[in-house]
């Protein structure tokens, strides 16, 4: 295939994939000068899993479910959307809303054991309450900022820039939140291990080590390995290493243009029947069907999940 050819591929796939970007990643000016007014965090966007809020003036609180939590301005707040959930501002209060899908925000944290301490604060509800650093303010909101214009530009690349924005603005909570202390607190020999493991599982999945190589690297026995994954994770070493490579094919079968022989191949499968029966025992769906069923999700402005794994340290 000529290089022309290529490139039509992979344009078609990206305009796919971005033609809906909008429901990944949706951007309200919060403004309430004369009255109070209330927002609703889930509204029509099924997709919303995640809010983000950043009050820069006023007072207000998140409500509706089974909880108050107050906000007072300068205010950051992430937070795990629940049904029946809404924000509520005070009048003379501004700042702005992002709400967010799960698929953008867990490729926003990464698969990285970097990435461990994101990975901890995003299931929590996180609000950091009159924020004196003015410096880290204007920098959570130029990420708001250019998330909303992200999101009415739709140019290439968007959602690399959306990730990267994202990310952002969860380690500006992390930092803010003390959350930092909490996780070390709870970071025993175990999950020592257990944040090697997967450093290694980043680097050489693709390969196709053996959980015998993994051990060797990590100098402990395959007894040692499976079972402290057992016993912290309730998995097996082989499951976390195939939920790692299923998540990778689930997410290159829905945004990348390559053809399933090649990413097979680059995967480290033997062949492309190989590379089918194995996504199929994992996910139900044939390779095809899946990038198929991703892409037509899409279209109509729903996203079919990927297959995820654990989340392991």
């Amino acid at each position: 295939m000529s290089d022309t050819g290529k490139g039509s591929v992979a344009e078609s796939a990206a305009g796919v994939y971005r033609l809906n970007i909008n429901s990944h990643a949706s951007a309200q000016p919060l403004s309430s000068a004369l009255h109070v007014r209330r927002y609703t965090l889930q509204a029509e966007r099924r997709d919303a899993s995640r809010a983000a809020v950043l009050l820069g003036a006023g007072e207000g609180a998140i409500s509706g479910a089974g909880e108050t939590i107050a906000l007072v301005a300068p205010c950051l707040v992430w937070l795990p959307i629940q049904p029946g959930q809404y924000l509520r501002v005070a009048a003379g209060s501004s700042g702005d809303l992002l709400t967010l899908s799960d698929m953008l925000v867990k490729d926003a944290i990464g698969q990285g054991v970097e990435s461990m301490h994101l990975r901890a604060l995003n299931d929590r509800a996180v609000v950091v309450n009159a924020i004196a650093q003015a410096v880290v303010l204007s920098e959570v909101a130029q990420s708001f900022a250019a998330i909303a214009r992200e999101g009415r530009l739709g140019e290439r690349g968007s959602w690399s820039f959306l990730t990267a924005h994202v990310a952002l603005i969860l380690v500006h909570c992390w930092r803010l939140s003390g959350l930092e202390d909490v996780t070390r607190q709870g970071f025993d020999s175990h999950s020592a291990l257990l944040v090697k493991f997967r450093h290694l599982v980043e680097t050489h999945f693709r390969d196709r080590w053996k959980i015998a190589d993994y051990a060797d690297a990590l100098a402990v026995s395959h007894d040692r390995l499976h079972d402290t994954c057992a016993r912290v994770l309730q998995r097996t070493p082989l499951d976390l290493l195939h939920d790692r490579l299923t998540h990778e094919a689930s997410l290159r079968l829905a945004r990348s243009g390559l053809s399933i022989e090649a990413l097979a191949d680059d995967l480290g499968f033997s062949s492309p029947p190989h590379f089918s029966r194995f996504f199929k025992q994992r996910t139900g769906f044939t390779p095809a069907s899946y990038r198929k069923a991703a892409r037509d999700a899409t279209k109509e402005s729903h996203i079919l999940p990927p297959s995820t794994y654990a989340d392991w340290p």
